[in-house]
């Protein structure tokens, strides 16, 4: 009787970690004094609101204060769509916050208050047992692995619980050394947790760190030998490429005139993986429809580089398809 009853859920994208507070740049005062505009980010939210916004069924799940920037951020995943069922807010510890400065061409540094930080709340028992199903994506990150975090333990238990119901699993490690005590602690991270993945994802200038090369070819065949299916490098300006172990195809850059780099990659990671979830590997790896797919993220990402604000910059499935040079 409880399953006659028992309702379906439609296939989800699962995007665990950090939910915060991004500070840009917006102007300065008549004596020179620079203004900042306090705007929602984090990398695993991004890229829950970048494939809500592509109409893909997501859920975010992660942890912010009880504070008015944790309401601000639980009530605008909310509004872009997300469920925050998993989201839950604490009185331990404040919202991260993120200071960003950027240079002329938009590219951004960050200053973090995370010492610690309320994402690095996120428990065991904010992760339901059985909460993933097959034809589920779940996405994260390296920023809720740091050693002695509640989250690190949150994020294996939900690395393990999704592995073992069949789910995807994709993985940006989106370095932010700021925030490692050790960058050797966060490599070790890194390759830790590079196992689990069947997507990864990673940016040109971060190959280097990760495996010591600057080649991806070689990179993405030690993350084959790991088990993934399929590997995306960013290029920034310079467009992006994926690797299978038997084929490869890139994406041109595009001309654009930046102005806030914040969350690119993260336009990228949902325009993805809102065409993956709950299809099956032989459709998400076909040839034709993986590089037609490349094409439609490398230009999500290029449109989220021309407005500030990293949820606000990812673009609908409209202005995707429209965009033209």
């Amino acid at each position: 009787m409880d399953d006659y009853n028992r309702i379906e859920k439609p296939p989800t994208l699962y995007c665990i970690g950090e939910a915060l507070i991004d500070f840009i740049p917006a102007g300065e005062t008549a004596d020179g004094t620079p203004l900042l505009a306090p705007m929602p980010g984090g990398a695993t939210a991004n890229t829950a609101v970048a494939a809500a916004k592509l109409g893909a069924n997501v859920s975010f799940i992660g942890k912010v204060g009880e504070d008015g920037f944790g309401h601000m951020l639980k009530d605008g995943l909310q509004n872009y769509g997300v469920d925050t069922t998993y989201m839950s807010l604490t009185r331990t510890a404040c919202t991260t916050l993120a200071f960003v400065t950027l240079s002329k061409d938009g590219e951004r540094s960050f200053t973090f208050a995370r010492k610690p930080g309320a994402d690095m709340m996120l428990s065991e028992d904010d992760v339901p047992d059985g909460l993933f199903s097959a034809g589920d994506v779940l996405h994260f990150g390296s920023l809720g692995l740091i050693p002695g975090s509640l989250s690190r333990a949150a994020h294996a238990k939900a690395i393990l619980s999704a592995k073992s119901a069949g789910a995807l699993l994709s993985f940006d490690p989106n370095l932010r050394f700021a925030l490692w005590d050790d960058p050797a602690e966060l490599k070790k991270a890194v390759l830790e947790y590079l196992p689990f993945a069947d997507i990864v994802k990673i940016s040109d200038d971060e190959l280097d760190f990760i495996f010591g090369t600057k080649d991806e070819k070689a990179a993405a065949s030690v993350c084959f030998a790991q088990g993934a299916a399929l590997v995306f490098i960013t290029r920034g300006k310079s467009g992006a490429a994926f690797y299978t172990p038997e084929y490869s195809a890139e994406a041109a850059g595009i001309p654009v005139t930046a102005v806030d780099t914040t969350g690119a990659g993260d336009a990228f990671n949902g325009a993805f993986l809102s065409r993956v979830i709950g299809k099956p590997a032989r459709e998400c790896l076909d040839p034709e429809i993986l590089t037609e797919t490349l094409r439609f993220a490398n230009t999500a990402g290029s449109i989220s580089v021309t407005r500030k604000g990293a949820m606000n910059g990812s673009p609908t499935e409209a202005e995707i398809l429209s965009f033209s040079l």
